[in-house]
């Protein structure tokens, strides 16, 4: 493994890593700032928002001008955010100066740490050119699990007394990975070159027809997740007739075992699948109906475990099946572009599946598992279709 492709798998990590930590400081930012939660929250949801814009904009800049320079301007943007969040708990002021820090935390990590997950998987497509394109998303997808255990399970061994230091340490690694960054471009070949300004337009229209379908598969996907995860700490305390910490604690315990298992079936998944996508997605998209299905009938932790097992393993394969999908549809000159659709529908999808889940609980017409079935049998018709055309992606057979 090379230094730009170690970096790659780094950069991925640390941006889970230091996204799942500042999500817990949801309720400290509103304590110590004097801030109303509601308001933390809007600021980290706008935040998050403007990836819809942003992520298929460096990604596609990282098709004109180099992998390694936009991947330091994500890590840029991720640096300041995180030590303007790490200034506001350490020397909070006036609520109207915690505001602002708050608010220009989440607009320069929406504007700017974007690029850092399509560009980092555009990367590894370009640095490994001799396996398929699934072995290298699953791959990246690794790093961004182990980030996402990472940052949790750092926060519960270091305990709630040294919360503000561990923060302190992550955004300095932000900072030492930057300077990587830098020194990486240093390492990169010449950029090549892509679509003139005159045919732009074209270029990016084309690519969109391409993935259509593509697409859809990750709205679908990205929606069944954001119904997951909206819904999972309500549903789990209803079923076990917990307390609100109680439930949780048990969400947290939940997703760090998900993520675990995501990176186990993920390091399976590089050995045993050799074609470019199918039968990874197939896999992914059962493993996910199995699970909603569980979930529907659980009456116990046991069947807890066990539909958590199929849920990891569907959310661990079908992401890297559709990038693959992608980087097999037109010139690999563009597939950063493409992987910045991605990361817009996603964006689009939990959205869409966190507004899902909110109706159904206020219409209480039909369970959320229910709902998470049919959008699970909506996948497996979306993959049928895809199937229909998988010579299109024979050159990555």
């Amino acid at each position: 493994m090379n230094l730009r492709s170690l970096l790659g798998h780094f950069n991925s990590a640390t941006f889970s890593a230091i996204q799942m930590m500042t999500f817990t400081f949801i309720p400290l930012m509103s304590e110590k700032g004097g801030l109303s939660v509601s308001s933390v929250i809007l600021s980290f949801s706008f935040g998050s928002f403007l990836f819809l814009w942003s992520s298929p904009f460096w990604a596609s800049q990282s098709d004109r001008h180099g992998r390694m320079k936009i991947l330091a301007v994500g890590m840029l943007g991720l640096f300041v955010s995180s030590g303007l969040i790490l200034y506001l708990l350490a020397y909070p002021g006036s609520v109207l100066q915690n505001e602002v820090l708050m608010w220009g935390s989440r607009l320069l990590y929406g504007l700017t740490a974007s690029a850092t997950v399509p560009v980092a998987q555009a990367l590894q497509i370009d640095l490994h050119p001799e396996q398929t394109a699934l072995k290298s998303m699953l791959s990246n997808s690794m790093s961004l699990n182990i980030g996402r255990a990472l940052g949790p399970l750092t926060l519960l061994l270091g305990g709630a007394s040294n919360m503000l230091g561990i923060l302190q340490l992550a955004t300095l690694w932000s900072l030492i990975l930057l300077i990587l960054n830098l020194v990486g471009i240093r390492h990169s070949p010449p950029t090549r070159t892509v679509a003139s300004e005159q045919s732009l337009f074209k270029s990016w229209w084309s690519d969109v027809v391409r993935v259509q379908d593509v697409v859809i598969l990750a709205l679908l996907f990205t929606s069944y997740i954001g119904i997951l995860n909206f819904s999972l700490a309500s549903l789990l305390k209803k079923t076990f007739e917990l307390t609100s910490a109680d439930s949780s604690v048990l969400m947290a315990q939940v997703l760090l075992g998900s993520a675990i298992l995501a990176v186990v079936t993920q390091a399976i998944g590089k050995m045993l699948f050799k074609n470019p996508w199918q039968g990874a997605m197939v896999l992914g998209a059962f493993s996910l109906l199995l699970g909603s299905l569980v979930l529907q009938y659980m009456a116990n932790k046991t069947e807890l475990g066990i539909a958590i097992i199929f849920l990891s393993v569907g959310i661990s394969l079908i992401p890297p099946c559709y990038l693959a999908l992608m980087a097999a549809r037109g010139s690999q000159d563009h597939f950063g572009r493409r992987a910045g659709l991605a990361a817009a529908a996603n964006t689009i999808g939990y959205a869409v599946g966190g507004a899902i889940a909110s109706f159904t609980f206020k219409i209480n017409l039909i369970s959320i598992e229910m709902v998470m079935t049919l959008v699970s049998v909506l996948m497996i018709a979306c993959i049928a279709l895809l199937y229909k055309n998988r010579n299109r992606e024979a050159k990555y057979v």
